[in-house]
Order: structure tokens, then C-alpha cells, then sequence
């Protein structure tokens, strides 16, 4: 058989073919690299979330200046719970159910809360203030209304021991009377229903604790 010499040219052809697979190669293989660099970068950082993981931004708490004070619960005992919540219209009929106060067969809206104990605490002020009544009801027992500004006023209904006088000056904190045995329903020994006056309507007193006194000035 003849052998064939291949012609320069063609040997020139496959050469510089071989040089330019050779380079793509080398190109694709270090983009490729750095590619994958930057991925793990991305990932060491937390700005690339990993799959099946999804990156969930922590809600702001707001927070009280822990210079001003705040208004405080009407109770200091820890035994205390709610057993009728403040009756809103527009809350779900289940709440709604749970805001009604019951006497004497009739079921009544709550314009408070009431509050509930298997033993006597002591109520107190929740802010500054003056006693502007004191009086004796005969279902609701002794009541107690306190002005603490021209937008703010509370009344503590059901009360035992009342420690306040009509036109007393009261100091937030200061115990003005214990709790009582009511006439209204209730699973415990002891309660008080608390109202809450904003501006003259009538407000879910769960709403105002903790907030600054400044907003009720």
C-alpha cells in the first residue's frame, strides 16, 4: 500500500484546531471556577438563601424608652387572670361571647374587663390622680372613679375594702381598694370589674397598659 504524506497545511489545520479546543476548555473550566467562588461566597454571607430555606426578615419590636414611665395594670398580684374581656363589636363572634357578662338571666355587653382571683389582692391606681367618686352599688358593689387628666379617667367596680376618700390625691401604684365578691358571674371567689374612659368614650382597658403617660396628658 502507497503510503500518504499529509500536506503541510492540513497538519497547520489540526494544529491550531487542537490550540483552540484547548483554550475554550481553559476558558469554560475557570468561569466556571468563579462562578462557583462567588456561589460560596454568596452562601458564607447569608445573601443567597439555600434551597428549600427561605430568609425571613425578624419583625421590629417597638420599644419603650425605659425612661418614661407607663401605665400599670391595676393589680400587682400574679394570680389575677381575665375572665370577661372587653365586649367589641367588631371582634369575632367567639370574643364576643366571651365579652358578654351574665346577671340575673340576662346576658349584658362588658364595658370593661374583669378581672378574677381564688383570693383577695389589691387594687391599685394605675396612674396618677383624683378620686372624683365613691360610691356603693347595689348590684356592682363599691365604685371608684378616678380623673388621672382631662382625657383619662377609670372606674373600678366591684370593690371590697375601699382606702380612698372623694378628692384624695393618688399616686400611680398606690392601693385604693381590695377586690370583691360580685354579683355577676364568675368562675373565682374574688374580681373587680375595671373601665377605662378615653376622651369620654369608653376603651378596652387591655389597650392603655405599658403605653406612655405622655399619650394620656
Amino acid at each position: 500500500m502507497k503510503k500518504r504524506k499529509l500536506r503541510s497545511y492540513v497538519v497547520t489545520t489540526i494544529y491550531l484546531v487542537a490550540l483552540g479546543l484547548m483554550a475554550f476548555s481553559i476558558t469554560f473550566l475557570s468561569q466556571n471556577l468563579l462562578e462557583k467562588k462567588e456561589m460560596e461566597d454568596n452562601l458564607a454571607n447569608d445573601s443567597v438563601p439555600v434551597f428549600g430555606e427561605t430568609n425571613v426578615e425578624e419583625p421590629q419590636v417597638p420599644q419603650t424608652d425605659p425612661g418614661v414611665a407607663t401605665v400599670a395594670r391595676p393589680y400587682v398580684s400574679d394570680t389575677v387572670s381575665v375572665a370577661k374581656t372587653f365586649y367589641n363589636k367588631d371582634e369575632s363572634e367567639e370574643n364576643q361571647e366571651n365579652a358578654l357578662i351574665f346577671y340575673e338571666n340576662t346576658y349584658m355587653p362588658n364595658t370593661g374587663v374583669l378581672y378574677e382571683a381564688d383570693e383577695t389582692f389589691e387594687i391599685i391606681s394605675v396612674l396618677d390622680g383624683k378620686v372624683k367618686d365613691v360610691k356603693a352599688d347595689e348590684i356592682l358593689g363599691n365604685v371608684i372613679t378616678i380623673e388621672h387628666s382631662s382625657k383619662l379617667t377609670t372606674v373600678y367596680y366591684t370593690t371590697g375594702t375601699v382606702s380612698v376618700n372623694i378628692g384624695d390625691s393618688v399616686t400611680q401604684g398606690s392601693t385604693i381598694a381590695t377586690s370583691g365578691e360580685s354579683k355577676l358571674e364568675t368562675s373565682k371567689k374574688e374580681s373587680f370589674l375595671f373601665e377605662v374612659y378615653l376622651n369620654g368614650t369608653l376603651t378596652n382597658p387591655e389597650n392603655i397598659f405599658d403605653k406612655p403617660i405622655t399619650d394620656f396628658n
